[in-house]
């Protein structure tokens, strides 16, 4: 019975700490004392019961998918399997150096202590940097009645901002823009634009250059799955990019959606 529990508590401790690290790998916000404490018993209850009838072995397969789900239902099914991939991939790390601590002679208590020890710090060092992680996959852009919806990035390098406004500026290839305005010729042509056009000045380490802006009547951004409407102005890239993502300032974000 002493087994069995003890078997139960390190189970419950590798399963507390994968969860907020995979969450965390995943985008999304670390999940809250009491569920995490629940996922976390489940689990390794779930270990034991597999571990002591071989009839029940498959039990532990539905373990992690059971607790991501508890954990992180209110994200939606589609952050919940995103979350089961990254939360088994740091369980996969917490495993790996107990082995690893246990092959070079350390006690098992000591080698369960240092991979808890491990998930935590790569949990910490991963709150120092929130944004890398954030998963915005597209933007829906509408003027009138005419919309477009845009793969995405969130690129840490965008810090443009309207200096009238202040607003941030999301920045978007010619061709889509060309989806909105159909009359739009070359960007270039800054004479040809369209009236519902301005131009942003925008400086880099290769000299500074005029893309055309306009304001749409709705911007959306999926951000981990789920849409959040944004204040901002659209430029149009020149001719030297040619990707076909919208390029996503962090400063568009809502401040609730970095993970904490």
């Amino acid at each position: 019975m002493i087994h069995a529990e003890s078997y139960w508590l390190w189970n419950a401790a590798m399963c507390a700490c994968a969860l907020p690290l995979g969450g965390k790998m995943a985008g999304l916000s670390a999940p809250g004392a009491g569920r995490l404490v629940c996922a976390a018993g489940l689990d390794g209850m779930l270990a034991v019961l597999a571990g002591r009838f071989s009839a029940l072995s498959p039990l532990a397969l539905l373990g992690l998918p059971g607790a991501v789900a508890l954990c992180f239902r209110s994200n939606g099914w589609q952050a919940c399997v995103r979350c089961t991939l990254t939360t088994f991939l740091a369980s996969l790390l917490s495993g790996g150096a107990m082995s690893a601590c246990l092959s070079a002679g350390l006690t098992p208590f000591a080698s369960g202590l240092l991979a808890i020890g491990m998930s935590l710090t790569a949990y910490l060092m991963m709150r120092l940097i929130p944004n890398v992680l954030m998963n915005v996959r597209q933007v829906e852009l509408r003027v009138e009645e005419r919309a477009v919806l845009l793969p995405a990035m969130l690129d840490s390098g965008n810090l443009l901002r309207d200096p009238i406004t202040g607003r941030p500026v999301l920045v978007i290839p010619a061709r889509a823009a060309r989806a909105l305005f159909p009359d739009l010729g070359d960007p270039s042509r800054l004479a040809e634009l369209p009236l519902d056009f301005r131009l942003l000045n925008v400086k880099t380490a290769a000299g500074s250059s005029l893309l055309p802006m306009f304001r749409p009547d709705e911007c959306k951004i999926y951000l981990n799955g789920s849409a959040c409407r944004a204040d901002l102005l659209v430029a149009v890239a020149g001719r030297e990019y040619g990707g076909v993502q919208a390029l996503v300032p962090m400063s568009a974000l809502p401040t609730d959606a970095f993970p904490t």
